[in-house]
């Protein structure tokens, strides 16, 4: 039965293709730009990842529009959407009737492969009918090369590399190059933990020990900082324990060097860490923190100045530390850019308030016709609302940083309700002194201190724990 619903789906799926393309050509829209959101409003309809949906559609096209037979199976059931979805994958850089030829060839023994296997069967026909078009699959998948990163648990994250064969062959061969020499002058560390020692050298382009001159966000709250909070802190959204991000942020280090240097009394055997070159004389990295005031009940970040077209610097950098990642709904990419959402041209401010975080499809697709945005509520802290131009709307909800961070609930209320203020009272988040000149925001709605360089405390004017 799923299989059957998988072919419906993807018929409806290029029908729609075809009204959104109809649509926007008579609106004017250029063909290159006509169909290019449809992707994404399928990714918001089956609440799974714009990118992920788009990708899908492009290979439902050439199932539904150049393979009849793979597709009739399909419906029989007697094949799954994978098999018929790698068997696209193989011809889609054929011509129409290539396509046909190898869809006719295959059709009878597909029932009986596995889906990498009607992929493999598929794409060795292609490459007989055409061997120019196994050079241009190569082609087309050297330029989809990439790095992604992705959380990994206990304070790891992986870092993943697609490269050419060629390419990653000899990388991974001069990592464990470096290993075996490590290793031979009685290095005690794993070769996993050599090589993995020795690529991040090797891209960041220093020693052991030394600055890494980048810039790397860790969110944590003050309490963790500055006290024994043990809230979860954030590195560019993956999750650490809060006494490492606090000893991280103090020293540069995840651990205190009595920890990787010296065992315990009672004779366990030391670990990999603390078998790692102890690091070599450099200067001390230069660290700040930058502080960022929020609402005592809902933890939203907001507010600023906005005489600018374009959201850069501090204000880019506050949007990205607030809202993680795209804030699009069921997307989780990393932010790329920063959108409007009223628009500029329709006198829309690049204000944190008026700006979102987004992946670049979604800060693509929101300007075309038919799709709008908005954000629910005032002070850029309520869910972003985005409107198809079927007419549904799909609502994604800011991070809240309390929850980000696991951190303990807040004194200050209950979360699901609003502190009345009492404007004759002193409030206890104002600083004591202050007037409003130096408390321009009211300090019972969402306050934070900008990314200003004159606001920033140096590590070392810390007071000691």
């Amino acid at each position: 039965m799923k299989n059957s619903l998988d072919a419906v789906q993807s018929r409806l799926e290029v029908q729609l293709r075809h009204v959104r393309v109809r649509a926007e050509r008579e609106a004017g829209l250029p063909v290159a730009k006509a169909g290019s959101g449809v992707g994404h409003e399928v990714g918001l309809a089956r609440r799974i990842s714009p990118a992920a949906a788009g990708n899908q559609l492009s290979l439902r096209r050439v199932l539904v529009e150049s393979l009849p037979r793979t597709l009739a199976l399909l419906e029989a059931g007697e094949i799954s959407g994978w098999a018929a979805e790698e068997v696209s994958r193989a011809v889609i850089v054929l011509d129409d009737d290539e396509r046909a030829t190898v869809d006719a060839e295959i059709a009878a023994r597909l029932p009986e492969l596995t889906a990498r296997g009607a992929g493999r069967v598929a794409r060795a026909v292609a490459e007989r009918l055409n061997a120019e078009a196994a050079v241009e699959r190569v082609r087309r998948s050297t330029a989809q090369r990439t790095v992604t990163q992705r959380a990994a648990g206990e304070g790891m994250m992986r870092l993943t590399a697609l490269l050419p064969t060629h390419e990653g062959v000899a990388a991974y061969a001069a990592l464990a190059q470096a290993a075996s020499a490590a290793k031979a002058t009685g290095d005690q560390r794993s070769r996993g933990a050599v090589m993995a020692d020795t690529l991040m050298q090797r891209v960041t382009g220093t020693a052991e020990g030394e600055v890494v001159p980048v810039e790397i966000h860790l969110l944590m709250t003050d309490t963790t900082l500055l006290g024994d909070g043990a809230d979860v802190a954030l590195i560019d959204g993956h999750p650490i324990p809060g006494p490492v991000a606090r000893n991280l942020a103090l020293t540069g280090a995840l651990f205190p060097e009595t920890q990787l240097r010296d065992p315990d009394a009672a004779g366990a055997a030391p670990s990999a860490a603390q078998h790692r070159p102890a690091p070599s004389a450099a200067p001390a990295p230069v660290r700040w923190i930058r502080r960022l005031y929020a609402d005592p009940v809902s933890g939203d970040l907001t507010a600023i100045d906005a005489r600018r077209r374009v959201f850069a610097g501090q204000v880019r950098a506050f949007i990205s530390a607030r809202d993680q990642r795209c804030r699009g709904p069921w997307c989780d990419a990393p932010i790329r850019h920063v959108h409007h959402v009223h628009g500029y041209a329709s006198g829309g401010e690049t204000t944190p308030a008026n700006g979102v975080g987004t992946c670049e499809r979604l800060n693509h697709v929101a300007e075309l016709p038919g799709w709008s945005t908005r954000i629910s509520g005032e002070g850029g802290g309520g869910d972003l609302i985005l409107t198809a131009p079927s007419g549904h709307s799909y609502r994604s909800r800011p991070p809240r940083l309390r929850e980000e961070l696991c951190a303990e609930p807040s004194v200050s209320g209950d979360a699901g309700h609003s502190v009345p203020h009492d404007e004759g009272a002193m409030d206890p988040w104002q600083p004591e002194g202050a007037g409003e000149e130096d408390f321009p925001y009211p300090p019972w709605q969402v306050v934070e201190e900008w990314f200003v360089p004159d606001s920033w405390i140096p590590v070392e004017d810390l007071e000691p724990f």
